[in-house]
């Protein structure tokens, strides 16, 4: 089964993971307090933001909430304020030896806030 997350995540980035392509992924993970060490990199992508639904697309339709830019304005918005794709990283981790490995999906925007993203255990 496969649970869907959006929690916040501290993740440090290192070379010893095992896989395809690991270098620069993420070798340990904090989350909801227990330390995750990795032990495979299943897989690394990058997946598309939902970008129509940044301020400067939602204001060329006039559908910008108050505080953000009125119509007009989303020409001169930056690249970032358009949205970008994240970093995605699927590994097999486990919360300690004792402990049996599952399969998190690790997402990373690019600004260094980690999300974990999916679980499948």
């Amino acid at each position: 089964m496969v649970r869907k997350y959006a929690d916040p995540v501290q993740v440090r980035r290192g070379t010893q993971c095992r896989g395809e392509g690991s270098e620069g992924a993420p070798e340990t993970f904090l989350w909801r307090g227990r330390l995750y060490v990795v032990r495979t990199v299943l897989g690394h992508w990058w997946e598309r933001q939902a970008w129509w639904t940044a301020a400067p697309a939602r204001s060329v339709h006039g559908l910008a909430p108050e505080g953000e830019a009125p119509e007009g304005e989303a020409e001169g918005a930056s690249r970032s304020e358009w949205g970008s794709d994240r970093e995605v990283w699927r590994v097999e981790a486990s919360p300690g030896r004792a402990f049996g490995t599952g399969v998190y999906d690790l997402g990373c925007p690019g600004d260094d806030a980690w999300l974990l993203l999916r679980v499948a255990d």
